[in-house]
C-alpha cells in the first residue's frame, strides 16, 4: 500500500502540473505540437502550481484535503475545457522522420532505462540530501500545516521552488512520491530535447541528444531521487524552448510563459537565475 500511495502521489501531482500547464498554454494561444505538449505543458504547469502550494503553506492551511482539492481542481479545469488532449499528429510530409531501424533501437534503449529508473525512483528514498534536507523541510511544513520560522537551518532560507511540488506528492505518498515526481522532470527533459530536434528539422540530432542526457549516469542518479538538479535543468531548457517558440511568430502572449518559467528557474535553484537574463536578452 505504501508503494501504491507513492505512485499515486507522484502521478496525481504530475497530472495536475500537466493539466494546469495545458490550460495556461491554451489561453496563451501556444500552438504546441503533439510531441512537445507534455514536456512543455508539464513544466509550465509546475511553475504555476508551485505558487499555489506556496500560498497554501503561507496561509497555514496545508491539510491533506486542501492539497488534494488543489490538485483535483487543476485536473478538473483541463478536463472541462478539453485542453488536456494532445494535438493531432503532424503531417508526415512536414517532418523528417527517423529511419525505422534507428527509431526502434533508440526506443528499446530508452524503454530499458525507463524501467530501471522507475524502480530506482520508486524504491525507498535514501539519498543524503533528499531524505534529510529537501524532504525534511517538506515534512516539517506539513506537520505545522504551513511555513514556520526556522533559524537553525540555513537551507530553509532557499526558495525551494521544486520542493513546493514535493509537498502534495509527499502528503499522499511520502518520500518515494517526491523521487518519482523528480523522475517525471527527467522524462520531460528528455522528451523536450527530442521534440526540439524534430521542430528544427533534425530528428536524429534531437534523438541522440535526448539519449545522451537520459542515459548519463549522474543524471540518472539525480533524477531518480528527491533532489532538484534535473528539475532545474528541465526548467532551464523549457525557458530556451519557449523563447524559440516566441521567436517564430513574436506573439507577446508567449512572454507570459517565458516570465513564469524564468522566475521558476531562480526559484528552483539560485544559480539558474541566469535564465532571467537570457530570456530578457
Amino acid at each position: 500500500m505504501k508503494a501504491l500511495a507513492a505512485l499515486a502521489g507522484a502521478a496525481f501531482t504530475v497530472g495536475a502540473c500537466y493539466a494546469l500547464g495545458s490550460v495556461v498554454a491554451a489561453r496563451l494561444g501556444a500552438r504546441l505540437r503533439r510531441g512537445e505538449k507534455f514536456p512543455l505543458a508539464f513544466v509550465l504547469g509546475a511553475a504555476v502550481l508551485h505558487l499555489a502550494v506556496f500560498a497554501v503553506l503561507a496561509l497555514k492551511i496545508a491539510y491533506k484535503p486542501v492539497l488534494l482539492s488543489l490538485l483535483a481542481a487543476c485536473v478538473a479545469a483541463a478536463l472541462r475545457t478539453g485542453d488536456w488532449r494532445l494535438p493531432a499528429a503532424e503531417d508526415a510530409s512536414q517532418e523528417r522522420p527517423l529511419p525505422a531501424g534507428i527509431r526502434y533501437l533508440f526506443g528499446v534503449i530508452a524503454t530499458a532505462f525507463t524501467v530501471l529508473y522507475l524502480f530506482n525512483a520508486w524504491a525507498p528514498e535514501i539519498s543524503p540530501d533528499g531524505s534529510s534536507y529537501h524532504l525534511g523541510l517538506v515534512a516539517r511544513y506539513l506537520r505545522t500545516r504551513g511555513f514556520e520560522r526556522i533559524t537553525t537551518n540555513m537551507l530553509a532560507s532557499f526558495s525551494e521552488g521544486v520542493e513546493m511540488l514535493y509537498v502534495p506528492a509527499f502528503a499522499i505518498g511520502r518520500h518515494s512520491a517526491a523521487a518519482l515526481l523528480h523522475f517525471a522532470f527527467l522524462i520531460a527533459l528528455a522528451l523536450a530535447v527530442l521534440a526540439y530536434g524534430k521542430r528544427i528539422g533534425k530528428p536524429l540530432a534531437g534523438a541522440a541528444a535526448a539519449l545522451l542526457v537520459y542515459l548519463s549516469p549522474v543524471v540518472g542518479i539525480d533524477g531518480t531521487t528527491a533532489y532538484t538538479d534535473v528539475a532545474a535543468a528541465a526548467i532551464v531548457f523549457s525557458v530556451f524552448y519557449w523563447t524559440q517558440l516566441w521567436d517564430e511568430n513574436r506573439d507577446n502572449r508567449i512572454l507570459i510563459a517565458i516570465g513564469l518559467l524564468a522566475g521558476y528557474c531562480y526559484a528552483a535553484k539560485y544559480t539558474a537565475f541566469v535564465m532571467i537574463v537570457y530570456a530578457a536578452g
